[in-house]
């Protein structure tokens, strides 16, 4: 592989991993700044034809939101553009204020869908809820949070009284 398409193709995993830095977890988890720059850091990377991978204590920061895991991987098109993106081992999304964690993350941008699975934990302040998998359309705004196989999903919500009321 040319010197030059191995740069474009890095280049693509960084953006892949900013796209991942953007997602809302829910409706009330923000997203962050993404004209920010992105901070990547991990043991190794490696790029091989049309695939980047991050490997070994994965941290891209943007702004506020920190995305960890142990493997990030980016499928990328010939113009080194991604089409997927992976975060594997103990995948954990936060903006400061949020977080979100589970075993694996998908964005897959065909579908512009963004999946966390495997024991799924959002986090917003007191307000917890846990599950299965979580689906998350990017143009919609529509989430769909499944349990796991014999198993609920289960929220922890804590009402707040409002100014004004007894």
């Amino acid at each position: 592989m040319k010197k030059g398409k191995a740069t474009m193709r890095a280049a693509g995993a960084i953006a892949a991993a900013a796209a991942m830095m953007t997602w809302p977890a829910s409706a009330q988890l923000a997203p962050t700044e993404s004209d920010a720059p992105i901070d990547i850091t991990g043991d190794r990377l490696e790029v091989e034809n049309d695939v980047a991978t991050f490997i070994g204590n994965v941290r891209a920061v943007q702004g506020p939101a920190i995305l960890t895991a142990e493997r990030l991987v980016a499928d990328l098109d010939d113009k080194g553009s991604f089409t997927k993106i992976r975060a594997q081992g103990t995948v954990r999304y936060s903006n400061g204020k949020e977080a979100i964690t589970g075993a694996r993350a998908l964005f897959d941008d065909t579908a512009r869908t963004i999946t966390i699975s495997e024991n799924v934990v959002v986090t917003q302040g007191e307000q917890v809820m846990t599950g299965g998998e979580l689906v998350y359309w990017i143009d919609t705004g529509k989430i769909v949070f499944t349990a796991q196989a014999g198993k609920r999903i289960r929220g922890i919500f804590h009402a707040k009284d409002q100014p004004g009321q007894s």
